[in-house]
């Protein structure tokens, strides 16, 4: 255990609670696994369409990620209670269960004053669609999020080193995670169905993730590093702090390991748009642009996939543009000036000319009518999603579905 001044007591005993937990909790898990291989062997017939979202952290992501996972005419995503729990007999159990919904809403975030500040700068209830990290965290120890329970500087590489792993664990973890995916399509999938996913913070692994998924889409989301490190700074901070009790700042060594990560990883980042994805595989956006102008971002974004985007999607994207220019941040974070991402942010210039000139044109692509639903009486008009209950925890409503959304508040997520 590493033993500084700036680890305390409280914060190790916690650590060692989680491992214990994990430990324990492990026959379960396997015991689980094994019982939906006898029960379901069907859902391995599932076949995975991903579209993965990335970008650096604080890049607009989350908001991207949750915005496209409310059309499932066209996406399955996967959230965090399906991520903690991946199994067909648990999610099963908690779609007919009324005490469910109790758990779903339950805040990831502890009651703290760092939690607090956390869950603002990425709400996260175990009912929200979330990122593939989850399940790399939670099942496998294994990713950048690790860091945040145990952030000592020289643990980093071993946490998410993942071309460093053996060849067979490799092939298991990825094997695994598309496993996970077929049980979330078995139970809410059709057969048009793409899988959509969001990783921001282990790009390492997506050479391999590229040879196993040879037909893949990407969206790359990015954003100036000023303006992105800035606020990944202040979360991570609050986020370990959130987990842990401490601030990792105080800890030596640790404010630079992080930052050299992030250089790294941007780098990796701008390799694999510019070398190893094919230019007709993915599509490139620009953060504070996809924010200003959702709906034309977003018609854009379904030019480029191909998909087509329905009437009430079109309605639902406008009034979120609608939303998001009330939204009131909530939070605020130092302005610093970080050095080493010079390439990465002239990779981002690139991005933004060619993607301004992009939405502009496809903004065209909205229908007249809905665009005079934002118009009328410049009041604000309530969206329609679908609302969340116990009912629908693994089971949103299909694609073929004719049920009329209820109308609900728009929870506005950004990064």
């Amino acid at each position: 255990m590493y033993k500084k001044p700036a680890i305390p007591v409280s914060a190790r005993i916690k650590q060692a609670r989680f491992l214990a937990g994990y430990l324990l909790c492990s026959p379960l898990w396997a015991f689980l696994w094994y019982l939906d291989e006898f029960l379901y062997p069907e859902y391995k017939r599932k076949q995975v369409k991903p579209v993965f979202i990335m970008g650096q952290p604080r890049s607009g992501t989350t908001f991207l990620h949750r915005t496209l996972a409310e059309d499932s005419n066209n996406f399955v995503a996967i959230r965090h209670i399906e991520w903690r729990y991946p199994f067909i007999t648990v999610q099963k159990l908690l779609n007919s269960a009324s005490w469910a919904v109790i758990l779903l809403q339950k805040n990831y975030w502890p009651n703290s004053s760092a939690g607090k500040i956390a869950s603002k700068m990425h709400p996260n209830k175990l009912s929200d669609w979330e990122e593939d990290g989850i399940f790399y965290e939670e099942c496998f120890l294994h990713h950048f999020f690790i860091f945040l329970r145990f952030p000592y500087p020289h643990l980093l590489d071993f946490l998410d080193n993942f071309p460093a792993l053996p060849e067979h664990i490799q092939n298991k973890i990825i094997l695994t995670h598309n496993r996970v995916i077929q049980k979330v399509l078995f139970l809410r999938g059709n057969e048009y169905s793409l899988y959509l996913s969001k990783e921001v913070t282990s790009h390492n692994k997506f050479p391999r993730m590229l040879e196993y998924y040879k037909n893949a889409k990407f969206i790359f989301s990015v954003r100036h590093s000023e303006d992105f490190m800035n606020s990944l700074f202040s979360l991570v901070r609050f986020s370990t702090n959130a987990k842990n009790g401490i601030d990792p700042i105080n800890i030596p060594g640790w404010k630079e390991v992080f930052i050299q990560r992030m250089q790294r990883d941007s780098l990796l980042l701008r390799d694999l748009c510019k070398n190893r994805v094919k230019k007709e595989q993915q599509v490139r956006i620009m953060f504070n642009h996809f924010n200003k102008n959702i709906a034309g971002s977003v018609a854009y974004i379904y030019d480029k996939l191909g998909l087509h985007i329905s009437d009430q999607y079109h309605e639902y994207i406008l009034m979120t543009n609608k939303s998001q220019k009330k939204r009131n941040r909530g939070y605020e974070y130092e302005q610093n000036r970080y050095h080493g991402f010079e390439q990465f942010d002239e990779f981002v210039d690139e991005i933004e000319t060619e993607f301004c000139d992009a939405v502009d044109s496809c903004s065209s692509f909205i229908p007249s009518a809905l665009l005079q639903i934002t118009q009328t009486n410049n009041k604000m008009v309530e969206p329609v999603i679908q609302k969340s209950t116990h009912h629908n925890i693994a089971h949103i409503k299909s694609s073929n579905s004719s049920t009329v959304r209820e109308q609900k508040a728009l929870p506005i997520y950004v990064d």
